[in-house]
């Protein structure tokens, strides 16, 4: 099988796959999965809102600004979370992500699902604000956004609510 076909095909169950996942309670995150996770969709997230806000925002917003140090560290911190986050699209995907998937693969077509994940949700009318969040955050470092983004996820979601992202319960 040739790579655009298998990346076809893996990016098909992906997008699939994840929609499903959080239906199936045995198909969980570890918290330590779920914010390399977060920590590794940061600068897709950065960028995704870049390209959705570019016209809603002024020229000078935080978001806005190429290059910048914070971004710097969020594609740093991306790098490093990989292999834990790699972990955490395998398990979202299932059996129907071929195991002996190369990264050179699986990154680009995780990024491009992430993305186009993030785009559906952006609306123009959120653009100040998601602004407003990233330039409050500057300071903090990814692993603490990644940690303080999954507590609040946690802590948001009702025992019977579904889970964008299925995170395990804690042993009690």
């Amino acid at each position: 099988m040739n790579k655009n076909c298998m990346a076809g095909l893996a990016l098909f169950a992906l997008t699939h796959s994840m929609a499903a996942q959080a239906t199936q309670a045995e198909q969980c995150l570890s918290v330590a999965q779920a914010e390399a996770l977060v920590t590794y969709v940061l600068p897709t997230l950065v960028q995704t809102s870049r390209n959705k806000c570019s016209t809603s925002l002024p020229a000078t917003a935080s978001l806005l600004k190429e290059n910048s140090e914070q971004l710097a560290k969020y594609r740093a911190a991306s790098n490093d979370a990989w292999p834990k986050a790699k972990g955490a699209v395998s398990v979202l995907a299932g059996e129907k992500l071929p195991p002996e998937i190369d990264d050179t693969l699986l990154r680009p077509i995780a990024d491009a699902m992430f993305s186009k994940l993030i785009s559906d949700e952006i609306k123009p009318k959120d653009c100040s604000l998601i602004d407003k969040i990233y330039s409050d955050l500057e300071p903090m470092p990814s692993s603490n956004l990644a940690s303080l983004a999954i507590t609040i996820m946690q802590a948001a979601t009702k025992d019977d609510k579904k889970q964008d992202i299925p995170i395990c319960k804690a042993p009690a």
